[in-house]
């Protein structure tokens, strides 16, 4: 009986040994499984991990491939948080909450450099004479925004009083825009021309040329608060990045275009209050590059 038992243990500590070493986080692992992976919206910070990764991968050692988590539309951002937690991902880039950052290990440097907190309005071509009047925070009150209704930043809509309309994603809240369902969509400098350009069928769509919102919007590297070694491993890449000139190389070859086609210095900017003690005067986010 003994003999039964010890065998039983033997086997239950080799099943235990198997299990953790097919778990995502396990550091032979030779695939870094991500759950946000669409190349439209996120090649940037998918091209900085891979830098990353490169930069930190030991002589010897097996390179980490980047594996989307699923095929076909990214899954929402809370559906990404939930693969996370069940470590089901081994990373996701997403603005801080105090939510998130109670739950998760994150890495608290704006991968953005700021960029994200300027917002471009997507709008309504037959809606150009609203905009071009709007000159502050109150005229743009009076007009309807629509928004992804589980991103973090949904809720300044509400703190700065602003009507709003929510969606689950991206793709219905154009197809609302061009119905007339709201006035605008705002969107990153990287995202309102891409947006624009993956959905041309849009043809009722553009990029407003007179205003910008403005509001702290960084974007971190969030991990399983268990992969101490990974984001050890980030953090780690990323001040070799920024010491080396790398990373704002990276950032300069991605958005360098994009800055100068959004001309922030001739747009009437409306800052945003991104909490109750917030001034809606400014500051400005942290300055990127080319500013």
């Amino acid at each position: 009986m003994i003999r039964k038992l010890t065998g039983l243990a033997s086997l239950g500590a080799l099943l235990l040994l198997l299990s953790l070493s097919l778990a995502p986080s396990s550091a032979s692992a030779t695939a870094l499984r991500v759950c946000q992976s669409d190349p439209a919206r996120y090649a940037y910070r998918m091209a900085l991990v891979r830098q990353i990764l490169h930069k930190t991968q030991l002589p010897g050692e097996p390179a980490l491939d980047l594996q989307a988590f699923a095929d076909g539309p990214d899954p929402s951002q809370e559906r990404c948080l939930a693969l996370l937690r069940e470590r089901k991902v081994h990373l996701v880039y997403m603005p801080p909450t105090a939510e998130r950052l109670a739950e998760f290990d994150a890495i608290p440097f704006d991968l953005h450099q700021g960029m994200l907190g300027y917002r471009l309005l997507l709008i309504n071509r037959h809606d150009q004479a609203l905009f071009a009047k709007v000159r502050s925070l109150d005229d743009l009150r009076q007009l309807k925004g629509g928004f992804g209704s589980q991103w973090s930043d949904y809720r300044l809509f509400e703190l700065n009083r602003l009507p709003v309309m929510g969606a689950g994603n991206a793709e219905t809240l154009l197809a609302m825009l061009e119905a007339g369902r709201f006035h605008y969509f705002h969107r990153g400098l990287h995202e309102a021309w891409a947006e624009l350009e993956q959905h041309a069928d849009k043809r009722r769509l553009m990029v407003d040329p007179h205003l910008a919102l403005v509001y702290p919007n960084p974007v971190y590297l969030m991990f399983h608060k268990d992969d101490t070694e990974l984001r050890r491993r980030f953090e780690q890449g990323l001040k070799r990045m920024r010491s080396d000139g790398s990373f704002e190389a990276l950032f300069r070859a991605t958005f360098a275009d994009t800055i100068a086609r959004a001309q922030l210095k001739k747009r009437r900017l409306i800052y945003l209050k991104s909490s109750p003690s917030d001034s809606a005067t400014g500051p400005l986010p942290r300055p990127f590059w080319l500013n």
